[in-house]
């Protein structure tokens, strides 16, 4: 059958539309010419009847006529490598023709609008996807800071938070380790290996030139580190001269042989605290620098607390060799006696603040040696030394007429007899402990009257003091801050006594009523 002899369908749109706007289409342009020829009823057999002839590699030549359905919108030519269409469904075949037969009917539609292209990335964003999976360092305010005002901040940090810091970056590694940060070095702990974190110390500090001295630190504190042994100390010595600042507390393993390096070595050591350890029995220059003339320590504070080693002979060395000697501390050395502390005022003329409490051999005659220091001396604890009497305090009270502090606590040979002396040579005294002592209200009105200034009291476990006593020293030291009223016969009466003339003044008590 010819398919020319077949009547076309009529078209459901306007073909003069059409043709206006595309008016260079293939297909239109056969379809003019043949409507010029006669075929006006009939459409171009090549306009529906078309057939896609595949070019090499699989792709439809541009060459034929590729029907209607094509003016809407050209399909684009597959890739050799077949994609699924962007707008869902199968891809399109590469050839397709309609049978002659049965022509199929044609409608308008709206042409698919185009994907979406995404905005070109950015420079950032190339880089990103170059280096996927790799982080950007982003750099911190904190590294835009110079050098100087980083050390600066480092300064307000201690020993441990330095190490901290010195892990963070290469740069903060050398801004720590610069030796202006050194002054102070701070060890804690039990656990802690004091040896070998000197020793680490002292090797980062003279990294640029080792085997030299680190100049810049001044002070040390080792508290509490059970582990440090000579032989850390002797390293601290002989690589800090300028150390200033020492404390070794609760150090055990401490001897006299590592002490007595250090003061060689440090000729400008002023503070030492050797409180609790046991093996120190004295303070004293080493065997090699014997051999010389005769040197004297710059010491000025001493802290002997807890070395029950320590005994009369020692004193007599350390007081010798310490003349610059202001406060001077060794509470419970037990072994202490009055033959010791008679030395103490003939070599320490200058010394302000002496402590021997819990010293039990101590008695009068060893006070009668400490009134020879005169008005220099400010502090004096003599608490717990049981064969301390009336005689003794009043001799120190007339002559250490500048007395601050006075700590009588636990001698109760201590009576209103002493207090009274105390009161009328004394009357810049600030602070006084006379718990269980045999005063009555007649020595705390005597210490009212005449030591308006009194800024601390304690009379702990007096059992002869009633309100009367409280109400005297509320009424003339106005300025009272601290009173301690423990286990003693003070009723609520002189409660509010105190809180009534003293606004600032915090009572120690036992009594539950007062509350």
């Amino acid at each position: 059958m010819d398919p020319l002899s077949v009547p076309a369908p009529s078209p459901p749109f306007d073909m003069a539309t059409v043709a206006a706007a595309l008016p260079g289409h293939p297909g239109l342009v056969r379809a003019r010419a043949d409507a010029e020829t006669g075929l006006g009823g009939r459409m171009s057999p090549s306009v529906y009847n078309h057939k896609l002839v595949p070019a090499a590699h699989g792709r439809a030549s541009p060459a034929y006529d590729l029907g209607y359905h094509t003016l809407v919108a050209r399909p684009s030519a597959p890739s050799p490598r077949q994609q699924p269409s962007p707008w869902g469904g199968e891809p399109p075949q590469t050839a397709a023709c309609y049978p002659a037969a049965a022509m199929p009917s044609f409608s308008v539609r709206e042409p698919p609008r185009p994907p979406q292209l995404p905005e070109p990335p950015s420079s950032n964003e190339l880089i990103l996807t170059m280096f996927k999976g790799k982080r950007t360092h982003k750099p911190a305010p904190f590294d835009r800071l110079p050098d100087e005002l980083i050390l600066h901040i480092f300064s307000y940090l201690s020993t441990n938070e330095l190490c901290f810091c010195a892990r963070v970056c290469r740069r903060w590694y050398f801004l720590v380790w610069e030796p202006q940060l050194w002054t102070s070095i701070t060890l804690t702990g039990e656990t802690t290996g004091a040896d070998r974190a000197l020793r680490q110390i002292v090797k980062l500090l003279c990294r640029d030139t080792p085997g030299t001295l680190c100049h810049t630190v001044e002070r040390v504190e080792l508290n509490g580190c059970a582990r440090l042994t000579d032989r850390g100390l002797s390293l601290l010595a002989r690589r800090c001269p300028e150390l200033r600042h020492l404390e070794l507390r609760g150090c055990a393993n401490v001897s006299n042989q590592a002490l007595f390096e250090v003061v060689t070595n440090c000729p400008g050591l002023e503070h030492l605290d050797v409180t609790g350890c046991h093996r120190i029995t004295c303070i004293d220059f080493s065997s090699e620098a014997l051999a010389g003339s005769e040197r004297q320590l710059c010491l000025q504070y001493i802290d002997l607390t807890d070395c029950h080693s320590l005994t009369d002979a020692g004193l007599q060395v350390i007081v010798h060799n310490c003349p610059q000697l202001q406060h001077l501390y060794m509470r419970r050395c037990d072994q202490l006696t009055d033959l010791g502390i008679r030395h103490v005022p003939s070599y320490c003329v200058s010394l302000r603040e002496f402590s021997i409490s819990d010293c039990s051999r101590v008695t009068d005659y060893g006070l009668h040696e400490l009134a020879r220091l005169g008005p220099t001396l400010r502090y004096l604890s003599v608490a717990k030394c049981d064969r301390v009497s009336d005689a003794g305090v009043k001799q120190v009270a007339r002559s250490c007429y500048k007395l601050r502090y006075l700590n009588v606590r636990g001698c109760e040979a201590v009576s209103d007899a002493s207090m009274e002396v105390v009161a009328r040579c004394c009357q810049r005294l600030r602070a006084l402990d006379i718990g269980k002592c045999d005063v009555t209200d007649h020595g705390l009105k005597m210490l009212s009257q005449n030591c308006p200034n009194l800024k601390k009291l304690s009379v702990k476990s007096c059992e002869m003091i009633s309100d009367a006593g409280i109400k005297f020293i509320a009424y003339y030291c106005r300025g009272l801050q601290q009173l301690n009223i423990q286990d003693s016969p003070v009723t609520l009466e002189g409660y509010r006594t105190v809180k009534k003339y003293c606004k600032r003044c915090i009572i120690e008590h036992t009594n539950p009523g007062f509350y």
